[in-house]
Parts: C-alpha cells; sequence; structure tokens
C-alpha cells in the first residue's frame, strides 16, 4: 500500500518525534503480546496427547469421558484424577502460567488474599 504525498508528510513528522514514535513501538509491541495471551496465561494444556491423539484444549472443550473419566462435562485439567488419567496413556503441555485470570486457586498456602505466589506462576504444584 502506498501512501499519499500528504499522508507520507504526516508520518515523517510523527517519526521525528521520539517519544511519540517509541510509546507507538511500544504499545504495538504489547498489543502483540496481548494477542498470544491465551497461550501464555490458561488454565487449559495447549497440548494433549492421550492415546496416540493429539487434542488441542486451549481451542477446544473436550468431555472428561473421552479421556477415561466418569462425567460427560468439560475436563477440569487441574483435577488430580483427570491429571492421572492423561498422564497413564499420554502427556500434556501447559502454558508458562497455568492459570486463568478467574480460576480459583483452591490450596493457597495461607487465608486469601495472599502474597504473590512465584511457586504457583511457575506451575509448580
Amino acid at each position: 500500500m502506498r501512501l499519499s504525498s500528504k499522508n507520507q508528510r504526516r508520518w515523517l513528522t510523527f517519526k521525528s518525534h521520539r517519544l511519540g514514535y517509541a510509546s507507538f513501538i511500544l504499545f504495538s509491541i504489547l498489543f502483540s503480546v496481548t494477542l498470544f495471551s491465551d497461550f501464555i496465561a490458561n488454565d487449559r494444556p495447549l497440548l494433549v496427547s492421550y492415546q496416540n491423539e493429539w487434542f488441542f484444549p486451549v481451542f477446544k472443550d473436550y468431555a472428561e469421558t473421552r479421556f477415561g473419566g466418569e462425567f460427560e462435562t468439560t475436563a477440569d485439567y487441574h483435577d488430580s484424577y483427570v491429571q492421572e488419567l492423561i498422564n497413564a496413556e499420554g502427556w500434556m503441555v501447559w502454558p508458562p502460567i497455568p492459570y486463568r485470570y478467574d480460576t480459583i486457586i483452591h490450596d493457597l498456602p495461607a487465608a486469601a488474599p495472599t502474597p504473590t505466589l512465584p511457586a504457583k506462576l511457575a506451575g509448580h504444584r
């Protein structure tokens, strides 16, 4: 796409303002990172391999019965029972932060609100 001469002049004027241009670049980078936020922080695995089949829970809901469970509801991948079922015949790849903004953490070390949980954010259970 080619800009008109008037718009080229406007763009060059904008680029000459260093602080504004640097802010634009920083905003663009942060915006690009947020487009992939589900791959950075999510309460579902990115990839599940179970019985030589590949599943992508980050994109689609799977019933617990699909992994050998008892319920027809969406699998809760933080449940130890579901994790044991999947790990018995496959594996899971978790995002770097295995919690969403609305995930309830049941095993807090103290009463809520607690200090930051670096061990939880690193994926240690």
